[in-house]
Formats: C-alpha cells, sequence, structure tokens
C-alpha cells in the first residue's frame, strides 16, 4: 500500500497509539492504530507534554488526534493556526 501524501506519520510505539478526541491524555479514547500503520497528517498544536514532547497532530482524514511522541513524520506538518480548516467529525 502506498504511503499517503505528505505530511504524514508511521506509528513508532510498540503497543501503538490512541486517538483522542482533543490533544490530552484526559480526552476520550475514539481509537487505537497499531505499530507501522501511516497516517495522514493534517496539523499540530502545543498541548500535553508526553514524555518531552509537546507536539500532537491531527489527522487529515478524521478530527482526532495523537501524540507526535508515538508518531515520526515525514513532510512539513503546519501548525493548525496556519492550516487549512480541520477535518469534521
Amino acid at each position: 500500500m502506498p504511503s499517503p501524501p505528505q505530511p504524514f506519520g508511521t506509528v513508532v510505539s510498540a503497543i501503538g497509539v490512541n486517538l483522542r478526541k482533543y490533544p490530552s491524555t484526559d480526552s476520550a479514547v475514539v481509537g487505537t492504530l497499531n505499530h507501522g500503520v501511516e497516517i495522514g497528517l493534517h496539523s499540530k498544536v502545543n498541548a500535553q507534554n508526553i514524555d518531552g514532547n509537546t507536539i500532537w497532530y491531527l489527522l487529515r482524514d478524521q478530527a482526532v488526534w495523537v501524540a507526535a511522541r508515538h508518531v515520526d513524520n515525514t513532510g512539513h506538518v503546519p501548525l493548525s493556526k496556519d492550516a487549512p480548516a480541520a477535518p469534521q467529525g
């Protein structure tokens, strides 16, 4: 399967990563992604610190967030204030 258009990320956490409604571990988990899965990234914000990393990514195809600590990104991911309108969901 080809990689999604840039920017995209690859889940690097061995146990996968939770998808959250908002960029915080206090937010509801709305799904999970397994190790090695590639995801399209829409934008990023500075939010809750996870192991020294404060970046959270908004996915391109659904309105959910992942902690950047668990994702390696490829390509430039714009800050949310600089990005086009976020996906609705």
